[in-house]
């Protein structure tokens, strides 16, 4: 109930939220509605991606390399992937949009090699177009990409290129992108026209200008440490060179793969001023592969008497290295103060009596962007701000009363509220 003056420009905090695409939260929504109002299915959804990503690819592998031993081996990197999971547990940003993001263009991904593999290609054809409308129904436009390696491998294909038939079914895939998405943009710019425009704003900056999330034009490589290990990124060169010499596996299709990995990273690193670590993630699954298959490959011949054997060795030995379980634990250890000090404020906001004097109040002064959990875990109206004094003055006429959190790190409240006999203090430190 917004019932608070907001600024339309600040997009974290408004009431009309249009600042990202909706489908990552309809799905949570949904999983709520199913399961109740708790943690776990609000991070349902990101559990399930996560875990179908994970055939997709080993599929993606097993068709496009025709090799069981790298399918096998990527799909087990991405089961341990430290960032993947870290994304699905919430403790990165972002973590529900980017995880959809990346699992529906792997999907598009995956539709566009069984597209190719299996003769039912209208199938696939809707198949892919859907997936893409649900990518751009995530994070906008770069869901395209799969349609660049599409109409890059008809293009260098001899065969392919000439029938028309081809071209028709990449045309029907983007029609049904465009239903898939479209009707979304109309309704917002039809009902929320300024809010939208804002959105697109904002979305332009991003390319523009750095909006607080700085970084050189080696930011996204350097991310690739983080992502999938510094010492595995080694395997990605001897992976290249496997592909390409491979006779077997479609050449068209790797050019396309490796078009769309450097036309992504080209684009996140050269042209837009943003830096954000996951602006890249959703070509994970190709970088997964071509690591694997560099593994793979290297053991092969430096071990090849005992071939399976030293396989299964550094596999077991990567996706240790992979988990990264000694980050994982460090971010747990009760040294870290920042996760204290959520988990005690959680604790607050579950355990608040709003039966009593609190009922019916609206609750000021949460930490700053906290008011979201407060109103996850109990049904009131909260704001991490507070009004000036005519507004809160001119609130309080019309019948609404306030409580409000006392001073706590940098948020202290002015003395007009302290000393407004309608204002309840909140006797709990929040940190």
């Amino acid at each position: 109930d917004p019932i608070l003056p907001y600024k339309i420009e600040d997009w974290c905090c408004n009431h009309i939220w249009v600042h990202k695409q909706p489908l990552f939260l309809w799905q949570m929504a949904l999983s709520m509605k199913i399961f109740g109002t708790n943690e776990i299915a609000l991070r349902l959804p990101s559990v399930v991606m996560g875990t179908i990503s994970i055939y997709f690819v080993y599929d993606i592998a097993k068709m496009w390399l025709k090799n069981l031993d790298v399918a096998f081996f990527a799909a087990s990197l991405c089961t341990f992937s430290y960032y993947q999971l870290e994304l699905i547990s919430g403790r990165f940003s972002l973590e529900h949009n980017d995880l959809a993001f990346a699992f529906y263009v792997t999907a598009s991904v995956w539709g566009f090699l069984k597209y190719n593999y299996t003769q039912d290609k209208l199938k696939w054809s809707i198949l892919i177009g859907v997936f893409v409308g649900c990518a751009i129904l995530n994070k906008w436009l770069t869901g395209l990409l799969v349609y660049g390696g599409w109409g890059l491998y008809l293009l260098l294909s001899k065969t392919e290129r000439l029938k028309w038939k081809k071209w028709a079914d990449l045309g029907l895939s983007l029609l049904v992108s465009l239903i898939v998405f479209l009707p979304w943009q109309l309704y917002i710019n039809a009902q929320f026209p300024l809010e939208t425009a804002v959105m697109h704003e904002h979305n332009n900056l991003h390319i523009f200008e750095d909006l607080g999330h700085s970084g050189s034009i080696w930011f996204h490589i350097d991310q690739m440490r983080s992502t999938y290990g510094q010492y595995l990124l080694i395997f990605l060169i001897p992976g290249l060179y496997w592909v390409l010499k491979n006779s077997e596996i479609n050449k068209q299709i790797t050019i396309a793969f490796f078009a769309m990995i450097i036309a992504i990273y080209s684009f996140f690193s050269i042209i837009v001023q943003t830096k954000m670590p996951a602006f890249t993630y959703p070509v994970n699954s190709l970088v997964w592969i071509l690591i694997s298959l560099g593994i793979v490959s290297s053991f092969s011949i430096i071990v090849p008497k005992f071939r399976n054997t030293s396989i299964l060795i550094v596999l077991v030995m990567v996706c240790i290295y992979t988990l990264k379980p000694w980050q994982i634990l460090a971010h747990r250890s009760v040294n870290n103060i920042e996760r204290n000090n959520k988990i005690e404020n959680t604790k607050i906001y579950k355990t608040i009596d709003f039966s009593g004097e609190l009922k019916g109040r609206v609750i000021l002064n949460c930490k700053s962007f906290t008011d979201v959990e407060l109103m996850f875990y109990q049904n009131v109206n909260a704001f991490h701000w507070y009004p000036p004094q005519s507004a809160l003055d001119s609130l309080i006429e019309k019948g609404y009363k306030f409580a409000a959190f006392k001073d706590h790190n940098d948020q202290h409240l002015p003395e007009y509220i302290y000393s407004n006999k309608d204002v309840l203090i909140i006797d709990r430190s929040i940190k």
